[in-house]
């Protein structure tokens, strides 16, 4: 083992999968799960380096799935969960058909799955440590995950974690449009009257009741 995790060869590393994969368990997943590679290092939730038997060293991005951000609600939390389940362990990573190779940003997307049968995937879902996200091939049983955290409020569904509440966008201060009235009476002699919001000489010194519209009829 020692000699694997230094990555002294490719031959060493492929001698170790292939011995522990034949005292393997039988698999809690349906998916092959013979062992390619090694976990190096969690990135983050959702987002593991390995070392591979045939790809070498790669990052590699759960499939269906997306963990919150470091800096988010549960990130951190996410990611303990992630290196408690799979770092220095050997897995099978095992690329969805539905989804091309690496993606714009390098990390290949895939099911990374445990000897034991233990699918990241979907159980990093079940404990609320990720969300389901797009469509792969197992997003079914990925979103029944979601909803089995979603009922117990599990991780990052917590009422800790609640959805921030959209905060307004300021509106934009109008800007200067060249035409200047004095007063409304001086709006009414230009036959500028009423002068509404967004219009060229609108200024809040002529909306007294600040309801968007200026030098409003006299009644």
């Amino acid at each position: 083992m020692k000699r694997f995790i230094a990555g002294v060869g490719v031959v060493s590393c492929g001698a170790v999968v292939v011995a522990l994969a034949a005292a393997a368990p039988a698999s809690a997943d349906p998916a092959p799960t013979l062992p390619s590679a090694f976990v190096t290092e969690v990135v983050d939730g959702d987002s593991v380096r390995v070392v591979d038997v045939t790809r070498g060293a790669i990052t590699v991005r759960i499939a269906g799935a997306d963990a919150p951000e470091l800096n988010e609600c549960y990130g951190p939390q996410s990611r303990d969960f992630t290196r408690s389940a799979l770092e220095r362990q050997l897995v099978a990573v095992i690329v969805d058909p539905s989804l091309g190779g690496a993606d714009a940003s390098g990390e290949l997307p895939a099911y990374i799955v445990r000897v034991d049968g233990w699918n990241h995937n979907v159980e990093a879902t079940r404990a609320g440590a990720a969300r389901a996200s797009g469509e792969v091939s197992r997003s079914a049983e990925i979103r029944d995950a979601e909803n089995g955290a979603r009922q117990v409020g599990a991780g990052l569904w917590s009422a800790n974690c609640g959805t921030p509440a959209q905060q307004p966008r300021p509106q934009a201060a109008p800007q200067p449009s060249g035409v200047y009235y004095e007063n409304c009476d001086d709006a009414r002699a230009r036959g500028a009257a009423p002068v509404l919001r967004g219009q060229p000489g609108y200024r809040a010194g002529l909306d007294r009741d600040n309801d968007g519209v200026g030098c409003e009829p006299t009644r």
